[in-house]
């Protein structure tokens, strides 16, 4: 339904401005293809961004209520000033670095289609500050939590939520870099129109992922740390007698340093690495089969 009302509204902002019939140039497009898929990214961004973040929400809750049911209350209440902040931040980026000064002076001047793509461009930029703000401070009370929660560091399968919580998150980012694609429809790759918009997800995608198993990474170097130097000290004062009894002893703690050294710290078994392994792939591989578009249409219209 709001995927529906999204195209919707942009459809009659976009047709009731007649941006269609005007001079590209004008708004500083090379071409109407270009101009058709920026028109294009600014109404299947937010469809993405709002789909996944429904699904992210309840992913979170769902992992917040397997470790703790206060948690999950906490979760749900979201900070308004918080979320405002975003908003505004989202807002001040979107015109700083994505709407060109040509495209402002034409507003200005009451230009209904620069109009348009400015509206579109600001809710576009609000909506990714709004979802930003929310799943910063979701991750945040996952990070709270891992402060406090019993841990094992032999046993970290129950601290697996802490990692899973941020992979849809991974998700959303890597596949927004993905939608974004839609800007070369026009068979024009242009790397700058990606560079802005990777200036916010990247650091926003590396900081949802690891700040909710932050504290928990930390927690489990400390203990880590602890079992490796009292091992090492046992061995140290252990005999170095040559009898079957000191031999024994002097081996078992020899592999359980080995067993110490070799525990990981952070609460990611090999499915999670490999999917997020996956996942940062897809920006690129959907970059390039943009490019290897452009460069075979170049091909074919210079024969």
């Amino acid at each position: 339904m709001v995927s529906l009302v999204i195209v919707l509204c942009n459809s009659v902002l976009f047709t009731t401005s007649g941006i269609l019939q005007i001079d590209p140039a004008i708004l500083e497009f090379s071409s109407r293809m270009q101009l058709i898929g920026m028109m294009l990214l600014i109404t299947l961004m937010p469809i993405w961004l709002l789909g996944c973040f429904v699904l992210t929400q309840r992913h979170s809750l769902t992992m917040a209520q397997l470790l703790d049911a206060q948690l999950a209350q906490e979760m749900i209440a979201l900070p308004t000033k918080q979320v405002l902040t975003g908003i505004v931040v989202g807002l001040i980026y979107g015109v700083g670095f994505n709407v060109p000064d040509s495209q402002l002076s034409q507003v200005l001047y009451g230009n209904a289609p620069a109009i348009a793509m400015l509206g579109g461009q600001l809710l576009l930029w609000a909506l990714v500050g709004l979802l930003i703000s929310v799943r910063l401070h979701v991750v945040n009370k996952f990070y709270q939590l891992g402060k406090s929660i019993k841990i094992s560091i032999f046993e970290q399968s129950q601290l697996a939520p802490f990692a899973r919580v941020g992979m849809l998150d991974v998700l959303i980012v890597v596949g927004g870099m993905a939608v974004a694609t839609v800007q070369s429809i026009d068979a024009q790759f242009r790397l700058g129109n990606y560079l802005t918009a990777a200036l916010v997800a990247v650091p926003a995608g590396i900081a949802l992922l690891v700040r909710p198993m932050w504290s928990i990474h930390k927690r489990l170097v400390t203990r880590k740390a602890q079992l490796f130097d009292d091992v090492t000290q046992k061995i140290a004062a252990a005999s170095e007698r040559g009898s079957e009894t000191d031999i024994a002893a002097l081996e078992l703690l020899l592999r359980r340093r080995d067993r110490v050294r070799a525990l990981h710290t952070w609460p990611l078994d090999v499915a999670i690495w490999s999917r997020l392994f996956f996942y940062i792939l897809i920006p690129p591989i959907a970059w390039s089969g943009a490019a290897l578009v452009e460069m075979i249409i170049n091909r074919i219209l210079d024969v």
